[in-house]
Order: C-alpha cells, then structure tokens, then sequence
C-alpha cells in the first residue's frame, strides 16, 4: 500500500463516521483535518481531530515537534467556552515503510499524550505490513483515554474498519 491509499482509506472512513474537515486556514500547515464533537460515556464530551503527516524525513525529534505543533492547532481550534469542560483529542498519523523500532517506540510509549486539556497520539501505520502503532492501555488511572484512542484507531485508522 502507498501513503495516497492510506490517506484515501483514513478519509473514507472518517467521512463515514461523521467528522467534518477543519477549514483548511485553521488546519495550516496540516491538511487535512477532520474533527467531531461527540459524547464518550466513560470520559463525558469530547472533540477529536484527526490528521496523517506525510513528511518524508521522520525521527523522534521530528515526531515531537510535529505532534506538539499539531497539539497547538488541536487547542487553538477548540478554546475553552462557556466554562464547560471538553476533553480534546488529536490522533496524527505517520504512514511510513517499514518504521524502524526507536521510531515505534518513541511515538507509542515515550511520547507523553497528556497535557492540559488535551490528549494527543502520534500514531504510525507501516505501510508494508498494514499495521497502525497505537499506545498500549495502561492498568491504571487514564485508562479511558487510552481505551478511545484505541477505539478510534480501530474505527478509523486500520484497513481492519472496511
């Protein structure tokens, strides 16, 4: 499979489970994003975008700084209002050939998801086995965080959802 199929599939499947593109001049220098309010019953109201990271050159310096950039847009595109709370999500994913194991381990274990109000994954697909890398459900407090990035992953991320 190539990144253009991937992100063909991604697009399906995020259209089928109704989010919307974010307009691309608050999705810059990201394109697309797609994002959808929706209520999760174990972690109350949420907002969630999605986004896949083409970039050719990937390391773990380059995955963070990617992913925290994308946490800023992920912020800044859902400002706290009306005093309600909203827990924010972000999944941006790394389709790659045969990601090298430093790579997987860094964005699936040592990246830190958590910060504020937001929770964001860097996820990567390999494109030669078809596998998604997500981050592993702790046994312990955060678990429902853990448990919709794997859910959403599943819906949304996998060829497995077709």
């Amino acid at each position: 499979m190539d990144i253009d199929e991937y992100r063909d599939h991604v697009e399906a499947q995020v259209v089928d489970h109704e989010y919307d593109p974010l307009p691309p001049e608050e999705a810059n220098p990201f394109d697309p994003v797609w994002y959808k309010e929706d209520e999760d019953p174990t972690i109350g109201r949420t907002k969630v975008y999605v986004t896949i990271n083409e970039d050719l050159e990937l390391d773990p310096e380059t995955v963070k700084t990617t992913t925290e950039s994308f946490r800023t847009l992920v912020g800044s595109a859902s400002p706290p209002a009306d005093g309600s709370f909203q827990n924010l999500f972000g999944y941006i994913v790394y389709p790659r050939a045969s990601p090298d194991q430093e790579l997987i381990e860094f964005a699936t274990e040592e990246f830190t998801v958590a910060n504020r109000r937001t929770n964001l994954f860097p996820l990567l697909y390999d494109l030669d086995t078809e596998t998604l890398h997500t981050h592993t459900v702790p046994r312990l407090k955060g678990r429902g965080f853990y448990e919709k990035q794997k859910f959403d992953a599943e819906a949304l991320l996998t060829l497995s959802s077709e």
